[in-house]
């Protein structure tokens, strides 16, 4: 069936969270993949008739929908059986699950999901594809069933060693991708299906953000040539040989956008002698504005920086899950943004809160990596990325928590919880009670007085990295011991691993491929 030249004409991609509420953002900038640019010439040498009965025969003779499975803002997807196998006992009828994909979004994207799920997916916990059609102007792609169960209705109760096997599963899965150099940018535990009471099947879904770079090992796209098979004619119609000098084309006596009533620059657009025969007009020969102007560090924008071209970056992605890179628009992406996203999710398994980052805005979520991460961290990591980050001095006062404490914390809340104590209940398990209580956001006398001034907890309980020792004064802050995780049925290897994938630094982040060399996998629960 010819319907991967039928898929450019139309239909977008993506799914949403249910349960979770959590909305997605979509991809302006993705890359084409060029053997998919004239998916479409094929299909028009099909009749009208033809194609209609194609889609009679695809949709109604071949498959019986049963049901919606999930519905989002760009496709729902429908859990359906082969109508050849109706005969069969239910049980062993092979199940389906069909994406029809409606015609709002451009049709790249559809090309590039296809793309991704036939030439990455079927092996390796990627969705692989199975068919595909065209009805009503969108597109269905087929896909094996897979049984899953919300994330929030089971990551609570995984043990260790089922926390160890998810990540393990997750981190299988992006290998795969990341070795075609595909950033797959909507990592999250609705997309990563998985269902313990049912085989405990792991499968990554949804390619419909997914982003080429050429980092990859293996390439997705096909080589920039024409085949071999190809009429030496057509060859020559696609890539037409120069046989002159390059002349540059412009717009004559098109005049650029004026930033002040003066004339002097009236004729900046019109080509010169002295600028004629290299192709450049005064615009673009002036020297581009200095990195620091009057308004640098300063709540206000000059008119030097008004000029200057708009940071463009790829911003697809879920709120909660976006790496800093992305927050801060930094252009040049890899394929880290997935690890972040892989470590916000065994963020919460540890911690047992889902989900932990909220869904927001990008300052918010710049602004609660700060809680976390500390300021000074931030503002290396927006160095690196050549941003600048400003901040109030509340803002700048704050120092790192200890992910380990942090999750301990919240572990503690959770398990307080369940055995009916409320948050603040004993030690559970043999976890070690981190006080209780998420970080609040005022103080009391007593807390101000003997309490940490940055997490506003007791010493004893502080959540910080740097952990005020007990009768200490303000100011003498110890580094977490070394000792300290002795009690914590995870084991330090676990949060090391933690912070590895939550570097706020892209380019120190951990890959998919050291991870798996973690020692944290080599540890027996």
């Amino acid at each position: 069936m010819d319907w991967v030249q039928q898929t450019t004409a139309g239909g977008g991609s993506g799914e949403q969270e249910g349960a979770q509420q959590q909305t997605t953002v979509d991809a302006e900038d993705a890359g084409t993949p060029n053997e998919l640019q004239s998916g479409g010439r094929n299909a028009t040498s099909i009749a009208a008739a033809d194609v209609s009965q194609r889609e009679k025969l695809t949709v109604w003779d071949r498959y019986v929908v049963h049901g919606m499975i999930d519905k989002g803002t760009f496709s729902t997807v429908s859990l359906a059986t082969l109508r050849s196998e109706q005969h069969l006992p239910v049980g062993a009828r092979r199940q389906f699950a069909i994406k029809l994909i409606t015609p709002t979004s451009h049709p790249t994207r559809i090309a590039r999901e296809i793309l991704c799920m036939r030439k990455i997916g079927g092996q390796r916990n990627v969705v692989g594809l199975v068919d595909g059609f065209r009805h009503q102007g969108s597109v269905g792609l087929v896909m094996n069933y897979i049984p899953q169960e919300p994330f929030h209705q089971y990551y609570a109760q995984l043990t260790p060693a089922e926390v160890q096997r998810y990540l393990r599963q997750l981190l299988i899965a992006l290998e795969r991708v990341h070795l075609h150099g595909v950033i797959h940018r909507d990592v999250k535990p609705s997309n990563f299906l998985h269902s313990p009471r049912h085989g405990g099947t792991y499968v990554l879904v949804d390619f419909g953000l997914a982003q080429e770079t050429d980092q990859g090992v293996l390439s997705l796209r096909a080589p920039d040539r024409c085949p071999e098979t190809d009429a030496p004619a057509k060859c020559e119609q696609e890539e037409p040989k120069q046989t002159g000098p390059v002349v540059p084309v412009r717009k004559a006596l098109k005049r650029p956008l004026k930033l002040s009533n003066s004339t002097t620059n009236d004729l900046g657009g019109v080509p010169s002698r002295s600028n004629s025969s290299g192709g450049r007009n005064t615009a673009a020969s002036r020297p581009p504005p200095p990195s620091a102007c009057s308004c640098y560090g300063r709540a206000q924008v000059c008119n030097r920086c008004l000029v200057r071209p708009e940071m463009n970056a790829p911003r697809a992605g879920t709120p909660g899950y976006r790496p800093p890179e992305v927050l801060l628009k930094y252009p040049h992406q890899t394929t880290a943004v997935d690890i972040w996203a892989a470590g916000v999710i065994f963020l919460g398994l540890l911690s047992k809160l889902y989900p932990f980052f909220a869904n927001v805005d990008d300052l918010t979520s710049l602004a609660h990596m700060i809680e976390v991460f500390g300021y000074e961290r931030m503002r290396e990591t927006a160095r690196a990325l050549d941003r600048t980050l400003h901040c109030d001095a509340v803002t700048m006062a704050k120092r790192p928590y200890s992910l380990r404490r942090l999750c301990q914390n919240f572990r503690a809340i959770h398990y307080g919880r369940e055995l009916g104590s409320g948050a603040g209940g004993g030690d559970a398990g043999g976890v070690a009670v981190a006080g209780g209580s998420s970080p609040p956001s005022g103080r009391d006398e007593e807390q101000q007085r003997y309490g940490c001034d940055n997490c506003c907890k007791p010493p004893d309980t502080c959540l910080c990295q740097r952990r005020r020792a007990v009768g200490a004064s303000a100011g003498d802050d110890e580094a977490e011991p070394v000792g300290d995780t002795d009690c914590d049925e995870y084991g330090p290897d676990a949060y090391e691993l933690l912070e590895r994938l939550l570097e706020t630094n892209p380019h120190r982040r951990i890959s998919a491929t050291e991870a798996l060399q973690h020692p944290y996998f080599q540890v027996q629960y």
